[in-house]
């Protein structure tokens, strides 16, 4: 098992509301850009050489690794004799394995043709002869190498049409953005106009989603009394006077405005006669050419200066003011759209040139695993490395964010780590060559940049060198070495943390105490007014170091090993300190993690007894209890799930529901993973094929690591989690509710399917059912009367209605009038927003590092760290720049409802008088 007998794994689903993540594994590997920290996208800019023409099947052959075949087959047989189904490697799954690798390269059928799909039908039938009995890979290669054909025939025609043609959108066409139910082209002919097509939708894309053309600069006024606007062409991204006319009027034709642009077009000065000054920023200016037409308008705004600045700003020059204007044209830089969808092109072939012949065997292999199930995988020396990274929540490295600009690798953040403390690295350097110690440098530029990072990262304490082009260098030849000593990195972001929500509640208490509060290290309490506490405990993984917790005690030292459950067990203690009422555990986007996680976060609830049962393929049934230690929380308690909690979120939230103990809140049903995957490395079977046959392998060579599905999971109560997953007691309005088709378990490929087994009879607690009615019936009367959630229903109509044409109008007009509607819409929800009562609910944040401090502080308010002194005589605390920002803070209508079914549980917990009290 991986890595200790009971962490029968858990694949863990980083699922961020991208549903194409779990669809498009060639884009996790084609676009997941290799960081030195941790694997994040970061869309690189493409202004590089082109790389060069695809390579031919033979030559793909010949560069490849001379192990893949035997490594492949070794991964067949383990699949064959290991996995949960026991199904042989038979014609039955070389289908499947053929299907399965043509929808990684190509899922959308954009790129294939129906004639190249014909020709690799003589694979469908042999892959397990030809993987199995003859370690023949060739079919890998020939289907890449035509893939990547269709590629660059594509971003040919692209280029081509972009640097060529005029696109008008004034017809009733409409566009099919998902072609997954389609057939492939025909031919290369009905290839080429759908690739038209789809570059046409991106253009007018956009097209509407660029802002207008924009040019802003300091207010002033000149002795005549006109508003003076002093514009400076952008030395980086530079846009031509020539887009201002020479003169605009106002809309009953006199002229308001005259520009002046200076012989050298660096700068230019637009004059406004604009009837007040007082007004200047209530007020916007529309601008008119000689044709009535409407070119533009002006509006204005307080600059944004500097905090350490403010104090200057207060004296200024007579005749000048605080405020900029920003004068909009009504149209767009059509050479920025050219020039965006180049650079997207451009780096679309980049990002498939990354897939070298490691790449495109990782890919075969993995679709080969995954013919079995969803959740087994293929994964090659960085995959595993990155899976295990993200399980432990660290990694040993430097602490740079990595991202690719041309064909440089640049650093796009610095986490706490060697590279930020050195002081020596800043954020754009770019790196240009990687040494080991006591070895010669190594350039870089070019290579895929998951490469890179496998060269940075290493062993803790170990010395590597970057040689990198400074960010404020003059000019690219100029470079800098930098040697640091690499150091492990806390993924601290992914740590469990929790709020602690209080609203004053003018309504006499249920209970006859006292309220009373506590702050960590206060032996004496502070009588409070009456109030609401409730905590909420974000948990995004079941994270943990099972390498560590194998670990003898008296060797872990000062840092024990991580574990999601001692977390959030600190986090619990600091709110029963607070002495909260309920707490909400928040596991929506929660893809699993390790399976003792998930049991040992359950004995923090329930007494010991059993937690979840596994099946393995002989139907041996086993039973895993969470331990003796006592319950550390028995008050209310609610798991707020999403379809994108899987795994050990499902685990955890079925027993959990299973024991009646805890209220499950959220989306019809949770994702449906229940699959037990282990991790078996490739390379002992590798070295033993080579020395039956008298072979020499390669110490360092790691051909990889298969995880293989080998059990399925059952709740406490018998039920599978598989397919169908955790159903909600109190289901919630989502989009995610009618998104079947794309997101859960029942969406991906053979899929196991729910079954059941004997319960292995959990106690009933008796914790929910009591009141499960009456809290459905108040959540449903408040859910109706929801703006916010009225506001979800539109959504899903919308949803529903897109879902059933699948398809976009390639009419500007139309779209535009679509979007005019949308955004209408949004301007209402902003107003209607802004026009509630102020929130008295009072809101703390507690993480790992602040959990054991005396006084709890306010989660941080994000901003753009300026002031913005009051002008004109305007009242300073109104600012609709403000109140916009207001508007648009995030708002969590599940999470907020989830909270009033707390306080309800709690009302009703607290009246029942056989029960326990809150502790």
């Amino acid at each position: 098992m991986w890595p200790g007998e009971k962490a029968g794994a858990l694949s863990l689903l980083t699922i961020k509301i991208s549903i194409n993540l779990m669809r498009f594994r060639f884009l996790i590997l084609a676009q997941r850009l290799a960081l030195a920290l941790v694997f994040l996208p970061f869309l690189p800019k493409a202004h590089g050489a082109p790389p060069p023409e695809p390579r031919t099947a033979a030559e793909m052959a010949a560069a490849a690794d001379p192990n893949d075949a035997i490594v492949a087959q070794i991964a067949s047989a383990m699949l064959e004799h290991s996995h949960y189904t026991q199904h042989p490697f038979d014609e039955e799954m070389s289908s499947k394995f053929l299907d399965r690798f043509l929808e990684s390269l190509d899922y959308l059928h954009i790129f294939f043709l129906q004639s190249d799909i014909n020709e690799f039908e003589q694979y469908r039938n042999k892959l397990n002869v030809l993987t199995r009995e003859e370690a023949n890979i060739t079919p890998c290669w020939v289907i890449f190498s035509r893939f990547m054909d269709r590629v660059h025939q594509r971003v040919d025609l692209a280029s081509n049409l972009l640097q060529t043609t005029t696109f008008e959108y004034t017809g009733r066409e409409r566009f099919v953005l998902n072609r997954h139910a389609l057939p492939y082209p025909k031919d290369l002919e009905q290839a080429k106009e759908f690739w038209r097509q789809a570059l046409r939708c991106e253009y007018l894309d956009q097209l509407l989603t660029s802002p207008d053309i924009q040019f802003t600069g300091p207010v002033s006024f000149d002795d005549k009394g006109n508003t003076v606007v002093t514009l400076t062409r952008d030395k980086m991204h530079p846009l031509s006077f020539d887009y201002l006319s020479q003169k605009y009027l106002a809309q009953d034709g006199h002229p308001i405005g005259w520009l002046e642009v200076a012989a050298s077009q660096s700068n230019a000065t637009l004059r406004l006669d604009l009837p007040s000054h007082e007004n200047l920023r209530k007020t916007t200016n529309h601008l008119y050419s000689a044709k009535s037409e409407e070119l533009g308008d002006v509006t204005f705004r307080r600059e944004k200066v500097d905090t350490n600045d403010a104090a200057a700003s207060a004296t200024r020059v007579p005749g000048t003011t605080n405020l900029e204007a920003v004068i909009r044209l009504s149209q767009k830089n059509l050479a920025e759209i050219h020039k965006t969808l180049t650079n997207h092109y451009a780096q679309m072939l980049r990002n498939y040139k990354e897939l070298d012949t490691d790449r495109a065997f990782e890919l075969y292999v993995n679709s080969l695993a995954r013919a079995y199930d969803p959740h087994s995988d293929f994964m090659g020396h960085t995959s595993a490395e990155n899976f295990n990274i993200q399980m432990k929540l660290s990694l040993i490295g430097i602490g740079a964010l990595l991202g690719k600009d041309d064909d440089y690798c640049s650093i796009e953040e610095l986490k706490e780590g060697p590279a930020k403390k050195s002081g020596k690295l800043h954020e754009k350097d770019r790196i240009v060559a990687v040494a080991q110690s006591n070895s010669p440098p190594v350039d870089v530029e070019g290579m895929p940049l998951d490469k890179i990072v496998e060269m940075i990262r290493g062993t803790k304490g170990t010395q590597v060198t970057l040689t990198v082009i400074p960010h404020d260098a003059p000019d690219s030849s100029v470079r800098k070495n930098v040697t640091l000593i690499r150091d492990e990195i806390k993924l601290e972001d992914m740590d469990a943390k929790a709020r602690f929500y209080e609203t004053p509640d003018p309504a006499p208490r249920l209970t006859p105490e006292p309220a009373v509060r506590f702050h960590a290290n206060n032996q004496n309490p502070e009588p409070t007014t009456p109030s609401s506490r409730l905590g909420v405990i974000n948990i995004q993984s079941f994270y943990g170091d099972n390498e560590g917790a194998n670990v003898a005690d008296n060797d872990r030292g000062a840092n024990p090993p991580k574990s999601m459950t001692a977390d959030v067990a600190r986090l619990i203690r600091r709110l029963k300190e607070e002495k909260v009422g309920g707490i909400i555990l928040d596991l929506r986007h929660n893809g699993g993690g390790y399976l003792e996680e998930a049991i040992n976060l359950a004995g923090l609830f329930v007494p010991p007894g059993p937690v979840v049962q596994t099946k393995d393929p002989s139907g041996v049934v086993g039973v895993e209890s969470c331990g003796a230690a006592p319950v550390l929380y028995d008050g209310p308690l609610i798991i707020l799930t999403s379809r994108f909690s899987a795994s050990a979120s499902e685990i955890l939230a079925g027993a959990l529901q299973d024991y009646n103990r805890a209220l499950i809140v959220g989306d019809h049903s949770t994702f449906g993973k229940g699959t037990v995957q282990t991790m078996q490395m490739l390379k002992p079977n590798l070295v033993r094929y080579l020395q039956r046959r008298h072979m020499q392998s390669d110490p360092d060579y790691d051909p990889g690591t298969l995880k293989i599905t080998i059990k399925k999971f059952y709740r406490a109560g018998g039920v599978s989690t598989q397919f169908n997953g955790v159903v909600s007691d109190i289901e919630l309005p989502s989009i995610w509710n009618y998104d079947t088709d794309e997101v859960g378990e029942s969406a991906l490929p053979n899929a196991l399917p729910c079954d059941e087994v004997t319960s292995a009879n959990p106690d009933n607690l008796n914790k929910v059912r009591p009141y499960l009615a009456e809290l459905q019936q108040r959540s449903r009367q408040r859910v109706a009367a929801s703006k916010d959630f009225a506001y979800i229903q539109q959504d899903i109509t919308e949803f529903l209605k897109q879902q059933a044409d699948k398809s976009v109008s390639l009419n500007l007009a139309e779209r535009q009038a679509e979007q005019k509607t949308k955004m209408a819409r949004w301007e209402s929800i902003k107003k209607e927003r802004l026009s509630r009562p102020k929130s008295e609910e009072k809101v703390f944040e507690i993480t790992l590092q602040n959990v054991g401090l005396a006084q709890l502080q306010p989660p941080p308010v994000k901003t753009n760290s300026v002031v913005e002194p009051p002008v004109l005589g305007e009242d300073p605390d109104a600012d609709p720049d403000s109140d916009a920002a207001a508007a648009e803070a995030v708002i969590d209508p599940t999470l907020e409802e989830a909270k009033h079914i707390l306080a309800d549980y709690i009302a009703l917990w607290n009246k029942e008088p056989g029960l326990s009290k809150v502790p």
